[in-house]
């Protein structure tokens, strides 16, 4: 059998290695779902990104404005003390006054009630403006007669400045005491809010890690959600400016 030379070949499909309209169609959908699924990645990463840097920026000025609140209760819980020990001390020598003025007025009443004008005007004359005064009013009460009459210690007349002086410190230690308290609550809230921010951070740092759409989203919205109630609850907190 003898051979033409020309060698046969198979006939090949005309259409093959042809796009069709419906593969054009097909490729066009999956690139638009690539890049749709890409865009919106970028967008929860640029959203990511900035509740992260603004989480960050919070921390910071909580942990600033616990440190100033919490060295202001320190201060206010000081001057506190100060007072507290200053009406103590005050106290006691308005108590040591006011037994030698009544050691003075028992001298008084002895002289008086055993007849000894001379010596009950000796000891007048050695008291304070202020217990003469209260003695004699207690005089023209009737005390002498009355014994229910109040003595010169117990009248408005007899009025010690240590006394005085130690009632107003105290007074002015409870201010500070509750002032300082309050400042120590604030410093408390601000340190929680730096504990909440450190989870806004941890959330959304993780968040970025995951391959999983639902995952991550799912932990970018928790720190987005953290991050909005922290910033509510900061702004409502005072700011220590010194």
């Amino acid at each position: 059998m003898q051979t033409t030379g020309i060698e046969t070949r198979e006939a090949v499909p005309a259409n093959q290695g042809v796009l069709r309209p419906a593969d054009l169609d097909g490729i066009a959908e999956r690139v638009a779902e690539t890049l749709e699924s890409q865009s919106a990645r970028g967008r929860l990463q640029l959203i990511a990104a900035i509740v992260l840097s603004l989480a960050t920026l919070g921390s910071t000025w909580c942990g600033y404005q616990a440190q100033q609140w919490g060295g202001r209760q320190g201060g206010l819980q000081s001057a506190a003390d100060t007072a507290e020990r200053t009406a103590a001390e005050s106290t006691i020598v308005g108590l040591q006054r006011r037994t030698q003025d009544g050691l003075m007025v028992l001298q008084f009443w002895n002289a008086l009630r055993s007849g000894e004008n001379a010596a009950a005007e000796t000891v007048k004359e050695h008291m304070s403006p202020m217990l003469a005064a209260a003695v004699q009013a207690s005089i023209d009460d009737g005390i002498l007669k009355n014994p229910r009459a109040a003595g010169p210690l117990e009248r408005p007349e007899y009025r010690l400045e240590e006394e005085v002086f130690a009632a107003e410190q105290r007074d002015e230690a409870g201010k500070l005491s509750a002032e300082g308290q309050a400042a120590g609550r604030v410093a408390s809230q601000y340190v929680l809010l730096t504990l909440m921010f450190a989870s806004v951070l941890f959330f959304g740092g993780i968040g970025g890690t995951f391959s999983d759409r639902r995952i991550r989203m799912g932990l970018v919205g928790i720190a987005i959600v953290l991050f909005g109630v922290t910033a509510v609850w900061l702004a409502r907190l005072p700011v220590f400016v010194g």
